[in-house]
């Protein structure tokens, strides 16, 4: 926090002494002139100039500006925009940390990148296709996923004039089905499927204090690898709160998801994300993270990862 300046009534009163010295040096009669001289009784606002009472001034002015700052932190009394995008963006660089902290006894670190289309078929439906690579994130293998998916809204936000803005945003309640095709590749191997995937999900949104919201999504993949069939559950928690940063929605998030494997009878993977969604016009958005992946079974290992996603809309 920046300190003000302090001004002292003494410096307001050295000029005049100083031209009252120029006046007697000159040989004028003092007696025959009004000298002006600005004395502490004329500014009833300060304190005497007294070293204790000078300190105890500036105490409470830091004091005032703590509980400025500290009333500026607090989303629902600030009003500044800007101010709230600093303090997300503190939130997520300390959640940030927190992951880098433990990434350092991982096993790997990895690069995800991921291009994502949506189009939009109806108020209530809408079309998801993606493409994901990644190294280690479902096994020591570089994967290739492709995927398709149908969003259906079941419950939008508040009105169902909404139906038409912000797709994910604005439904309190939504489905998702699709399959996902994943092929695997290792060194000097060429690439092959390695497993065939069918999904389900379903995500209910609630709103929280601060103009937060909290997302529960509880997702099943039904997978066949290798012509073995298994089932692995998925639950996720995300909290997200948009911000508006120079006409662009600002979404940050954490989220942490659990998996259940069928193959085990037990829970088998914690994976961790923070990052941020930005919008950079209707059609186009783009989204930065960090991800820890924490695997129990079938061993221990720990996986780091930065993702980059894009995303267009149509």
């Amino acid at each position: 926090l920046a300190w003000s300046g302090v001004q002292f009534p003494g410096d307001r009163i050295r000029p005049r002494l100083s031209e009252a010295a120029q006046v007697a040096a000159l040989g004028q009669v003092l007696s025959q002139q009004s000298v002006g001289v600005l004395v502490d009784a004329a500014l009833p606002w300060t304190y005497r100039i007294d070293p204790d009472r000078m300190v105890l001034s500036a105490v409470r002015s830091s004091q005032r500006r703590c509980r400025t700052a500290w009333s500026a932190m607090t989303p629902m009394r600030c009003k500044t925009p800007t101010v709230r995008v600093k303090i997300a963006l503190l939130a997520i660089l300390c959640m940030s940390q927190t992951l880098v902290d433990t990434a350092r006894a991982a096993d790997s670190s990895e690069f995800w990148p991921e291009v994502s289309a949506f189009v939009r078929l109806s108020p209530r439906t809408r079309v998801y296709l993606d493409a994901a690579y990644a190294q280690g994130k479902e096994s020591d293998a570089e994967t290739l996923d492709l995927a398709a998916y149908l969003d259906i809204s079941l419950k939008p936000i508040v009105r169902t004039e909404l139906l038409s803005e912000d797709w994910q945003r604005s439904r309190y309640l939504w489905a998702r089905i699709g399959y996902d095709h994943i092929l695997k590749a290792t060194d000097g191997t060429p690439a092959y499927v390695a497993e065939d995937r069918g999904i389900v999900s379903l995500y209910a949104k609630t709103p929280l204090p601060a103009e937060v919201w909290l997302e529960a999504r509880v997702r099943a993949d039904l997978r066949w690898i290798g012509g073995d069939y298994s089932t692995r559950y998925r639950f996720r928690l995300e909290a997200t709160r948009e911000f508006t940063v120079r006409d662009h929605p600002v979404v940050p998030y954490f989220n942490v998801e659990w998996f259940y494997d069928t193959r085990y009878d037990d829970w088998a993977r914690i994976l961790y994300q923070v990052g941020t969604e930005v919008t950079v016009n209707q059609h186009f958005r783009y989204e930065i993270y960090l991800a820890r992946q924490d695997d129990r079974l079938p061993s221990k290992e720990s996986l780091n990862a930065l993702g980059v996603v894009a995303k267009w809309y149509y």
